[in-house]
């Protein structure tokens, strides 16, 4: 159950998945700005085709279920976040090079790295994000979703939602193994 304002309301997987895309999204926004503001070029550094990192969405997700209501203080919840998002993040990656034989990033020019793979750096903004998204920026999503879309239309988005997504994976999956 999650709590949100002064009514419960339980975690269904059409509630998650929403979450998956709206924070995977944001994801892909921010790596696509992040890329442009230090090269120079749009480019797409996820793996998927469509504008989604699914790392971030399911990061975000982790943080706010294990966190929003175990994780007090700022100082652990920035641990704990920074902890499951360099964890995943690390296993990602050796997954992706295990399956694809390839990485999408590496962290190797990067002080205090661990394989290239993960780095202090990264931890660190993702433990400052775990901060602003359960903090700030999901109660903001859930109360804007609640007040705007009945459970029956948010079901029929994710329904064609769910279907891109998995001709976008099976394309991707695809075009990497080639």
């Amino acid at each position: 159950m999650i709590i949100t304002r002064e009514r419960q309301r339980s975690l269904d997987l059409s509630t998650l998945f929403s979450w998956f895309i709206i924070y995977s999204c944001i994801g892909w926004i921010y790596e696509t700005t992040y890329c442009f503001l230090t090269t120079g070029r749009i480019q797409n550094r996820g793996f998927l085709y469509g504008p989604l990192c699914p790392i971030y969405g399911l990061c975000i997700i982790l943080m706010v279920v294990l966190f929003s209501e175990k994780c007090k203080s700022v100082i652990s919840l920035f641990i704990s976040s920074a902890l499951v998002a360099t964890v995943l993040e690390y296993v990602t990656s050796i997954w992706m090079d295990y399956v694809f034989g390839r990485r999408w990033w590496n962290y190797s020019k990067m002080r205090f790295n661990i394989d290239g793979r993960v780095c202090l750096e990264a931890s660190i903004a993702f433990g400052l994000f775990g901060i602003l998204f359960v903090k700030l920026i999901h109660p903001a999503v859930v109360r804007y979703i609640e007040s705007n879309f009945p459970d029956m239309l948010i079901r029929k988005i994710n329904k064609s939602i769910i279907l891109l997504l998995i001709l976008d994976i099976l394309f991707s999956f695809q075009m990497s193994l080639l």
